[in-house]
């Protein structure tokens, strides 16, 4: 009689013969996970570079692949489909995201499982850092994500739903049926906010844990940078997208009432440019990451700025590629 896994480690994936290995090989090393307690599914999405050959070449343990070779007719989207496809075919209690390029620590399933199995949680979303062969973009997304995941843990905290990243996430595999997987969820290109929020309007308990963190590739340029951006941008409306707006609006209305009033306007700007860089910093200093306080001051300025490229964009082109398909946004 085959005992099944507790932990069912889900990657899909989209031509990542490149990466696929080495993240394939971290997740083997986990500590503390006897052998036959982890599964490793992986998804190939259409790959046409040979993932499959090189994922099923690496030898790891508990190694199941599933092959995708043509888009369904669900209506969803390739990356929806594919994580169907994983979630489906889990057999482990718990199920474990991360992304085709992850490099997951070696604590990585128990910093992400414990509030699961002490059942303190149905959910744990944890941290991300990026990467990059040069440049800035690495620890600009870094902060960017360390910044978006702590916001999501505020508003959780305040009762609202909060979002989540499959770069590094882990949820009891039930909750998947209870909320009816993607099918109810319908068409989304921020599948994983999507998801997020639908376990927890199904009444499913979010936690944020500051450890087993995800290293992964950062975009290749700022382009591609305000590309991922345009796609977050279609998430809809969500107290997530509502705070974000508000913050960042206030900010700009104060800097320029600060430049053509003055006075109390340029006090109160400073003010709340002083709290979002303390917050900010919080966010990093969270997750490890205080090396990286001295772009807390630039955070808020670059996000706006990105902010208003995505606008100009949205305005030439709605379209969004995600996956290696285009989709109106």
């Amino acid at each position: 009689m085959t005992v099944a896994p507790t932990y069912s480690v889900v990657v899909t994936a989209h031509n990542a013969a490149g990466t696929i290995e080495a993240t394939l090989q971290s997740i083997a090393r986990q500590s503390g996970v006897t052998p036959g307690e982890l599964e490793v599914v992986l998804v190939d999405d259409r790959s046409t570079d040979g993932t499959l050959n090189v994922a099923e070449g690496s030898g790891i343990p508990g190694l199941r692949t599933i092959r995708i070779d043509n888009p369904s007719e669900s209506g969803l989207t390739t990356r929806q489909d594919a994580l169907v496809a994983g979630f489906a075919s889990a057999r482990g209690e718990i199920v474990l995201t991360t992304d085709a390029d992850g490099i997951v620590s070696e604590d990585w399933v128990a910093a992400l499982t414990g509030p699961i199995l002490a059942s303190r949680a149905d959910a744990a979303a944890g941290p991300v850092a990026f990467h990059a062969q040069h440049g800035m973009l690495g620890a600009w997304q870094t902060v960017d994500v360390s910044d978006y995941l702590a916001t999501n843990q505020m508003l959780v905290a305040l009762g609202f739903q909060g979002g989540v990243l499959f770069g590094n996430f882990a949820f009891r595999r039930e909750w998947f049926d209870k909320i009816g997987g993607f099918g109810k969820i319908g068409l989304t290109l921020t599948e994983d906010l999507a998801f997020g929020r639908a376990l927890q309007a199904a009444g499913a308990r979010l936690v944020y844990v500051p450890t087993g963190s995800v290293e992964v590739a950062a975009c290749d340029s700022w382009e591609v940078l305000v590309e991922r951006a345009k796609r977050v941008s279609a998430g809809g409306a969500s107290a997530l997208a509502t705070w974000l707006g508000i913050r960042m609006a206030l900010l700009v209305i104060l800097a320029a009432g600060a430049l053509i009033f003055g006075g109390v306007f340029t006090w109160l700007f400073w003010l709340r440019y002083v709290m979002g860089a303390l917050f900010v910093s919080w966010a990093l200093i969270r997750v490890g990451k205080p090396r990286l306080l001295p772009l807390a001051l630039l955070y808020e300025p670059l996000a706006i700025a990105i902010g208003v490229a995505v606008m100009w964009r949205l305005t030439r082109n709605a379209e969004i590629e995600w996956g290696g398909r285009k989709y109106a946004r």
